[in-house]
C-alpha cells in the first residue's frame, strides 16, 4: 500500500512577551533573540542592519553581541528553510522578516 504524505501548513505563533513558540513547543526564545524578534516585527518587510540588531543583542554595548548567531537560532526555532522564508538575508544590508511568515498574537506589542 502507497502512503501519501499530506504537506500540512503550519502556522507559527510566537508570544513577545513569554518567548513561547507555537509548532515547537519545546522551543523558548532567548531574551536577545526575542529584542531581535520584536525589532524584525516592527519592521516587517524592512531591512534591519546587523549593527540595529546588535544593539538588541547586546543593548549594553558589552561587545559580546553577534546578530549572526542569533537570527541562525530563531531561523532554526521558527522553522525556517529555503520552502518557509521567515527571516530573510539582505545582502550588504542586514536582515528582513518576510510579510506574513509568522502570525504574532493579540497582545504582543
Amino acid at each position: 500500500m502507497n502512503r501519501v504524505k499530506q504537506n500540512v501548513a503550519k502556522e507559527t505563533m510566537v508570544d513577545l512577551e513569554s518567548g513561547d513558540i507555537w509548532v515547537k513547543s519545546s522551543e523558548k526564545l532567548t531574551g536577545a533573540e526575542l529584542r531581535i524578534l520584536n525589532l524584525l516585527r516592527r519592521r516587517e518587510g524592512k531591512p534591519v542592519t546587523a549593527d540595529m540588531l546588535a544593539d538588541q543583542v547586546d543593548p549594553l554595548d558589552f561587545g559580546c553581541g553577534n546578530p549572526r548567531f542569533h537570527i541562525s537560532n530563531l531561523r532554526r526555532k521558527l522553522d525556517h528553510s529555503p520552502g518557509r522564508q521567515v527571516i530573510e538575508t539582505r545582502t550588504g544590508i542586514g536582515y528582513c522578516l518576510v510579510p506574513g511568515s509568522l502570525h504574532f498574537t493579540p497582545d504582543s506589542k
